[in-house]
C-alpha cells in the first residue's frame, strides 16, 4: 500500500461512509468540545470555544491573571451556553477576586507608609513646639493626641492588612485547586486524543478491508 495515502473523513467522492462511521466522528467532536482540548488532530475540525478556553487557561497558569480574566470574559460573551461556561465563570471570578485583593493590599500598604511618614513629621513638629514654650507645649499635646489617633488608625490598618493577606491566601488555595482541575482536564484530553487515534486506526483498517 502507498505510504503517501492519508486517511480522511471527507472521501465520500469515492466511497460513501456508513452511518456508523459518521456517528463515531460526531461523538469524537462532541467529546473534544466538552473537555476543552487545547489541540486536536489534523483530521478533526478546529473548535473555537476549545481554543479560546485553552488560551485563557494557559494565561492563568502563567500568572497573566488580567489577560486570563479578559479571555474568560471574551469566552463567556461569545459562548455563554457552552458546557464549560460554569467552570470558566468560577475561574474568572476567582482570578478577579485575587486581582482585587492584591490591589487592595497594595493600597493598604501605601496608606500605612503614608501614615508612617505623617507620624514621623508630626513627631518632628512636636519636638520643635516643645522647645518653643508653653503655648507650643499645649500645641504639642494636641499633636501627641493626633499621633495616638494615627497609631490607632495604623493598628486598624495592620489588622485590615492581615485580613487581606488571609483572603489572598484563601484565593491562592482556590487557584491551586483550579490548577489541579485544569491538570485533570488536560489528562482527560490526552486520553481522548489517544482514543481518537485508536478510532482512526480502526477506521483505516475498515477502509482497507472494503
Amino acid at each position: 500500500m502507498d505510504s503517501s495515502r492519508k486517511p480522511s473523513v471527507g472521501c465520500s467522492c469515492r466511497r460513501r461512509p456508513g452511518r456508523r462511521h459518521a456517528t463515531r466522528w460526531l461523538a469524537i467532536v462532541l467529546l473534544l468540545t466538552t473537555t476543552g482540548c487545547a489541540s486536536v488532530p489534523v483530521s478533526v475540525p478546529i473548535i473555537g470555544p476549545a481554543l479560546l478556553l485553552a488560551r485563557a487557561d494557559r494565561q492563568a497558569r502563567e500568572g497573566a491573571w488580567e489577560d486570563a480574566v479578559a479571555s474568560y470574559d471574551d469566552y463567556l460573551t461569545r459562548f455563554p451556553n457552552d458546557s464549560a461556561a460554569p467552570r470558566v465563570l468560577e475561574n474568572r471570578d476567582t482570578l478577579a477576586a485575587m486581582l482585587t485583593a492584591q490591589t487592595d493590599l497594595a493600597q493598604q500598604r501605601d496608606e500605612v507608609a503614608r501614615l508612617r511618614a505623617e507620624l514621623a513629621a508630626l513627631k518632628d513638629e512636636g519636638t520643635r513646639l516643645r522647645e518653643g514654650g508653653i503655648r507650643q507645649r499645649a500645641e504639642s499635646t494636641v499633636l501627641r493626641d493626633e499621633v495616638i489617633r494615627l497609631r490607632d488608625e495604623r493598628s486598624q490598618l495592620r489588622d485590615e492588612t492581615k485580613e487581606l493577606r488571609r483572603e489572598l491566601s484563601r484565593r491562592q488555595d482556590d487557584l491551586t485547586r483550579t490548577r489541579q482541575e485544569l491538570a485533570a482536564q488536560q489528562a482527560e484530553a490526552e486520553r481522548l486524543r489517544a482514543d481518537i487515534e485508536r478510532l482512526k486506526q480502526i477506521d483505516l483498517k475498515l477502509e482497507r478491508k472494503r
